[in-house]
């Protein structure tokens, strides 16, 4: 599975998963030591995290005189938004969801039964 955020780019994606690691917000200081593997400049994190900021995946707040940026949502957040994205796709959302749900690993299809037990069958009007 690629580590790439759909609709950003290699470097954006990994500032967001600094960020969604954290779970806190982060200077930019912090976020170019987190990524040092990557040596990126600290000039360069500061542009990814404003664009970021300008597409309303982060915000930020200032504090004395440094920024310190979060993520606007969670990653599990995002996860979910792509997966009704690729249902909206499909075409035909039952036979994509059947699909999802053959290939499931046992674990996670048992954690699905569980939720969707507890969800109350809407009536039809």
């Amino acid at each position: 599975m690629s580590n790439t955020v759909p609709g950003l780019g290699s470097l954006e994606s990994a500032v967001m998963a600094v960020l969604w690691e954290a779970g806190r917000p982060l200077s930019v200081r912090e976020v170019v030591e987190a990524l040092a593997d990557r040596e990126p400049a600290y000039t360069t994190i500061s542009t990814v995290l404003e664009n970021l900021r300008r597409k309303d995946w982060v915000d930020r707040e200032r504090t004395g005189r440094l920024w310190f940026y979060r993520a606007l949502r969670d990653r599990a957040s995002h996860a979910a938004d792509r997966m009704h994205g690729a249902l909206d796709d499909s075409g035909d959302p039952q036979v994509a969801l059947l699909r999802f749900v053959d290939r499931m690993d046992p674990q996670n299809l048992d954690v699905l039964r569980e939720l969707l037990a507890d969800i109350p069958r809407r009536e039809d009007p």
